[in-house]
């Protein structure tokens, strides 16, 4: 009996210090990432000059085309190397045809600047892989501008969109040691698919 229970304080023992070893004890992650398909894609195109041009509010979108979003992030990595937090900046641009009452009245071009809080949580820490979860919550700053066909007789118009930024990664899968590529899944102002470069430092 007394063998076994050395053997298994050993055993343990053994596993606690890999764990110990495989873990990263750094402290700041620097991320540089694109994300496709933001949820401006996925909005109503509604907008207080939009709605200033056509006030009955029947105008679509169509044609839709954008950058994807790109961002660079910053968080710092607790002790547990467990809770990881920080601040993101995010960049998209959109293009896009506005149709009123069946007639194309103009293209529309979005932009937007996003700044947010960036939280996240890793469940797995080993060796080259860790798998994390998070959520991003801030704000969004955006401008537009609606151009008329040549000619149409049509109105231009300009205007702003400010709103809550946020992010859902249901996962995030980082595969390298100091410098790593990783690919988050959600949704929000980063996109459905997110895809970069990480360099976590001491």
């Amino acid at each position: 009996m007394k063998k076994i229970l050395l053997l298994a304080l050993v055993w343990m023992s053994i596993g606690l210090s890999g764990q110990s070893v495989e873990q990263s004890y750094q402290h700041h992650d620097v991320m540089i990432s694109y994300g496709a398909f933001p949820f401006d894609q996925f909005l109503s195109v509604e907008s207080t000059m939009l709605t200033d041009l056509y006030p009955d509010k029947r105008y679509v979108r169509d044609h839709y085309s954008g950058s994807g979003t790109f961002a660079f992030s910053y968080r710092k990595i607790t002790g547990s190397e467990k809770y990881l937090w920080g601040i993101s900046l995010g960049y998209n641009q959109s293009k896009a045809s506005v149709f009123y009452l069946g007639q194309e009245v103009g293209e529309l071009n979005r932009q937007f600047y996003t700044v947010v809080v960036d939280f996240a949580y890793r469940y797995v820490n080993r060796g080259i892989l860790q798998i994390y979860s998070g959520a991003d919550l801030g704000y969004q700053f955006g401008s537009e501008t609606l151009t008329a066909p040549d000619d149409s007789g049509l109105p231009n118009g300009s205007g702003n969109i400010n709103r809550v930024a946020w992010q859902a990664n249901v996962m995030g899968i980082r595969v390298g040691k100091n410098i790593a590529g990783f690919m988050e899944f959600g949704f929000g102002y980063k996109g459905i698919i997110n895809l970069g470069i990480s360099a976590q430092l001491y």
